[in-house]
């Protein structure tokens, strides 16, 4: 009874063997080019790491939206998208790896694209806050004077605000979009 009973332990000739085929098949897939053989990492994957350091992403958008903010409320708002780039960039550097799928692509694309809505979001009243002490306003950016010049500036700009804001959306969805498209080439010629 113990003859026909084949153990499929590691000390097994058969077993051995069979990982002997296995690993000539992935080097023979390797060296034709079909390589199935995924490339291992220079370094080993952080993920909390990446995540901590890509929200370094916040501050450095904010600092963008308030020097290009000096010109313009819009060119403040134009630079957020770069946020979404920073967000990618800083996550690849902490991390140890390029984002390219799962919970790396989507933490690095939440986090560009929520900063990439702060930077927006602070570029309009920090610009035309400026304008305001310029034109001799007085009070701080809470002040009654100031709600006044914002809105009476947000009532006579809303359609400058509106393709401002189309033009960041197609701006950020084509990041996205090519990053995701980047991510699955990668991924797709390393299988």
């Amino acid at each position: 009874m113990s003859e026909m009973y084949q153990n499929p332990g590691p000390g097994n000739y058969a077993h051995a063997q069979g990982r002997v085929f296995e690993a000539e098949a992935q080097i023979n897939a390797a060296q034709h080019g079909r390589g199935n053989i995924i490339r291992e990492p220079d370094k080993p994957y952080r993920f909390r790491r990446g995540v901590l350091i890509a929200l370094l992403t916040i501050p450095i958008a904010a600092i963008l939206a308030a020097v290009f903010g000096l010109n313009s409320p819009t060119a403040g708002a134009a630079t957020s998208p770069f946020a979404i780039l920073i967000a990618f960039d800083l996550f690849a550097r902490g991390s140890g790896r390029s984002p390219v799928t799962g919970r790396g692509f989507a933490a690095a694309t939440g986090i560009g694209i929520v900063t990439m809505i702060i930077a927006a979001a602070i570029s309009y009243p920090y610009s035309l806050f400026l304008t305001y002490l310029y034109d001799g306003g007085t009070g701080g950016i809470l002040g009654s004077g100031f709600a006044r010049f914002f809105t009476t500036w947000i009532d006579a700009n809303v359609t400058l605000i509106l393709v401002t804001i189309a033009v960041v959306a197609v701006i950020s969805v084509v990041i996205v979009w090519r990053k995701a498209r980047a991510a699955r080439a990668h991924t797709i010629a390393e299988q």
